[in-house]
């Protein structure tokens, strides 16, 4: 049942997104036509300087719509699927509450990822070609030798002389961090929306109260548990914090991000299936 929901959560969620990162391609293709051609070698005249100021302004705006896109729509189906007049046909399907929240979260998470790549791929293949272009050589031959770079700077060896743990360790902490950084986003506007319906009126109110409500507790709670952590790198050499504490550091942060996860993702299926509270 889980596959179907997430199948149909899909369907659902796509449309948006799919638009606002078809139009971040075609004004990447854009500017990038532009770098590979004499558009910026021409005489700059009026209409040439507003062609090229209108088409960053839209790619700046592109990018922002990519990642504001799917935060919206994250924030939007939660709300209106679950708290509205959908809520009393979602609730009645055969179906835990535990399943249509992690169906939502999985499928907003994964949305999530492709933005990010999206923007990437879009700001490094511009950068790049913008980076050849100014360098007065071949787009061919800049990637090659970007690439040869990368692969000498791939061999990490002045990373593995400053850490005191393996490469490939540290890097699964960072693929793990990150993961779980998503899954929180997505889970700490669950909550909110979670909470604010538990107001009587205003609900939509609550929810913005309960998020910056809670963004500013979570700031204090993290420059808390960061405090000691910065003191020692601001003073005290990093050569000389041993793998053990490396390794305490890294465990903390993994333990910390999942005990959230895992706290607003029950709280959320508490408040869903105990304290529903239906417009």
């Amino acid at each position: 049942m889980l596959k179907k929901l997430f199948k149909q959560e899909w369907k659902s969620f796509s449309l948006a997104p799919t638009i606002t990162m078809i139009l971040l391609a075609v004004f990447t293709v854009i500017l990038m036509t532009t770098f590979m051609t004499e558009f910026w070698d021409q005489s700059p005249n009026i209409f040439m300087e507003m062609f090229a100021g209108l088409v960053i302004l839209a790619y700046i705006f592109c990018i922002a719509a990519v990642s504001f896109c799917v935060t919206l729509c994250t924030a939007v189906r939660f709300y209106k699927n679950f708290f509205t007049d959908e809520g009393y046909l979602m609730f009645t399907l055969p179906v835990k509450t535990s399943d249509l929240l992690l169906s939502k979260t999985f499928v907003a998470a994964l949305w999530r990822f492709i933005s990010i790549i999206c923007i990437c791929l879009s700001i490094f293949g511009i950068a790049c070609v913008a980076a050849a272009y100014l360098s007065d050589i071949g787009i061919v031959q800049f990637f090659q030798e970007f690439f040869d770079l990368f692969r000498t700077a791939f061999d990490m060896e002045w990373l593995r002389d400053s850490l005191p743990i393996p490469v490939s360790l540290f890097f699964i902490w960072l693929a793990l961090t990150g993961i779980l950084s998503l899954f929180f986003d997505i889970l700490y506007i669950y909550t909110c929306i979670c909470l604010g319906q538990l107001f009587k009126k205003h609900k939509i109110g609550g929810a913005i109260l309960c998020y910056f409500g809670l963004r500013f507790i979570f700031r204090i709670f993290r420059q808390i548990l960061t405090a000691p952590l910065s003191n020692a790198f601001l003073y005290y050499d990093t050569d000389k914090i041993g793998t053990g504490n490396w390794i305490l550091i890294m465990f903390t942060t993994l333990l910390v991000l999942g005990g959230l996860c895992t706290g607003m993702y029950y709280l959320c299926n508490y408040l869903m299936s105990r304290k529903l509270n239906l417009e």
